[in-house]
């Protein structure tokens, strides 16, 4: 019950072990419309435009907020939910493709999280429904992105992905809700290195911060090996940041447009637990993680600094694979 990620790499050669290939750089440059999108009409954009502020995804303060037939819907799915685990995303309109010249509506939806499983239901005009579910313990990796003024969570499994899209106001409260997640991945019991990697508190504040934030740290002041893009570079530069192992996880943090010249304001995540991290390589301005799954091999591809890529491929890339 999980949407496709678009696009793939063909099948393998005989004899190959069959890979999924996610490319994140794909979807920042087409941004086509995700398969339960709708093609918006004058009528859906005049209506929405006069209720911009009024429709932003949150997280509910009551049941009164969550949309009738939503929590019937999906609670025999995830079972308990508390208000903190659920996330509201409501009726919108956006751009897309190269040009952003057409408009796609997305039904309202809830993105519930439970105690081993994550659900989004939506108001599908055809029916309301729960449009997708994917247990804790197949993910394999998270990839938030920032493209234009909406993010794109795409939750990978082996086969497939839990795609959500929503205006970026409500990035940090999506992203805390992903935490139980986050804590469910097992840490690997090979210790990082000491005194190795790049010192946070040399950093320029942007990312001193995000190093300390949740984004990065989900249990609290645990260990971190850093790796590091040319940060204090005055000139403006694609897709730097940082890359960050714990004991837990793999995270890469970049600066989210892809115009050098635009304002970077918060940051790109992929996120990969680290006991299925089988490799890191990259070249040029292309980082590229595999991540060991069943019944299929997957490759995440995100653009990067080069000098990100230098960094991350020479301090952390000798120690994936390891279980410990």
């Amino acid at each position: 019950m999980t949407t496709p990620s678009i696009p793939t790499d063909p099948g393998p050669a005989p004899g190959e072990l069959e890979t999924r290939v996610i490319r994140a750089s794909d979807r920042e440059t087409l941004d086509p419309a995700e398969p339960w999108e709708l093609p918006a009409t004058p009528a859906d954009l005049e209506d929405l435009s006069t209720k911009r502020f009024e429709r932003l995804p949150h997280r509910p303060a009551s049941l009164a907020e969550i949309p009738p037939g939503a929590v019937a819907a999906l609670g025999p799915v995830v079972g308990e939910m508390p208000m903190e685990h659920v996330f509201v995303i409501p009726r919108a309109v956006r751009s897309v493709g190269i040009e952003r010249a057409d408009w796609v509506l997305a039904p309202t939806e809830v993105v519930a999280v439970g105690r081993d499983r994550i659900a989004v239901w939506i108001d599908d005009p055809d029916g309301p429904r729960v449009r997708a579910v994917i247990p804790f313990a197949d993910v394999v990796a998270v990839l938030d992105r920032s493209i234009l003024l909406y993010g794109r969570l795409e939750i990978i499994g082996p086969e497939g992905s839990v795609v959500v899209r929503y205006n970026t106001v409500g990035q940090p409260e999506l992203r805390g809700l992903l935490l139980p997640l986050r804590r469910s991945f097992e840490p690997v019991a090979t210790p990082l290195p000491a005194a190795s990697g790049s010192d946070p508190g040399s950093m320029p504040h942007k990312w001193m911060a995000v190093l300390h934030s949740s984004d990065v740290r989900v249990r609290g002041r645990e260990p971190m090996l850093v790796a590091a893009g040319d940060l204090d570079n005055p000139v403006p530069q694609l897709h730097t940041g940082v890359a960050v192992l714990t004991a837990a996880e793999l995270v890469v943090a970049t600066d989210p447009t892809p115009d050098a010249q635009a304002a970077h304001y918060g940051v790109d995540l992929l996120i990969v637990p680290r006991a299925l991290v089988n490799g890191l390589e990259g070249t040029g301005g292309g980082l590229q993680v595999t991540v060991g799954a069943t019944p299929h091999r997957v490759e995440v591809r995100i653009d990067a600094h080069p000098s990100l890529v230098a960094d991350a491929v020479r301090l952390l890339g000798p120690l994936t694979g390891q279980r410990g």
